[in-house]
């Protein structure tokens, strides 16, 4: 994936993250006065082969309800 990308790839890990919270598909991380931290796995295709990678994305869930991303890990 290139920098014209960026804007898609942002857009797919947004909506695959809320939907598998939303689903409970995601391990509970650490808990603070900040709120709880959460793992997904996403999944996207990759450019070159007819298969997917997929990767370990931090959020963090906000007392409030709302979910952010954090950073995107990698591995597998």
């Amino acid at each position: 994936y290139t920098v014209i990308d960026s804007k898609w790839l942002q857009s797919e890990i947004n909506k695959q993250g809320l939907e598998k919270y939303i689903s409970g598909n995601y391990m509970l991380g650490k808990l603070n006065k900040d709120g709880q931290r959460i793992s997904i796995r996403i999944e996207i295709p990759r450019k070159d082969k007819a298969e997917n990678v997929s990767f370990i994305t931090g959020w963090m869930v906000y007392p409030n309800g709302k979910i952010q991303l954090i950073t995107p890990y990698g591995g597998k």
